[in-house]
């Protein structure tokens, strides 16, 4: 079974959070760190960090478990009332990366390919297309904005 890796990349990223650098923090959770994705090919997409190092969602205690998934499905609703997305797609794969994090993709009635996944639609790394999707602070600091605004709304009317 896939372990935590030395050097973690969500590791590096929870510390930029922790620290206040990392260019597309939203929000901090109970139970994780929910951020702008890298790329904003997809308008919105964000990612929740688990603070717990745990590889697969079976390892963390139950109620940090159910804690996360109701985190994970507020950040969505957040996504989704900001960004107005026709869809969302959810991923928590962990292949590269063996520390939790989901994936919150808003997909648009108006994409191109909407019905295809995303992973097979996104832009070659380094090509023109994938740098001018790239997320930017100065382009992307209003969206960041609308989606912790969701986000509090969210959390506030559910708790």
């Amino acid at each position: 079974m896939a372990t935590h890796q030395p050097n973690c990349e969500i590791c590096q990223r929870i510390a930029q959070c922790e620290a206040g650098t990392h260019a597309g923090l939203i929000a901090e959770l109970d139970t994780g760190w929910a951020v702008l994705g890298d790329s904003q090919q997809f308008r919105g997409y964000s990612l929740l960090l688990c603070k717990t190092p745990a590889t697969e969602l079976h390892e963390l205690p139950r109620g940090t478990r159910l804690r996360y998934l109701e985190e994970m499905a507020q950040l969505a609703e957040a996504v989704a009332k900001a960004t107005g997305a026709h869809k969302l797609n959810y991923e928590c794969l962990g292949n590269m990366v063996h520390h939790l994090h989901f994936h919150v993709f808003p997909r648009q009635a108006s994409e191109s390919q909407p019905k295809l996944p995303v992973w097979v639609q996104m832009h070659q790394a380094g090509s023109k297309e994938a740098l001018a999707s790239a997320l930017e602070p100065a382009r992307d600091g209003q969206l960041i904005a609308s989606i912790r605004d969701a986000l509090h709304k969210v959390r506030a009317g559910s708790e």
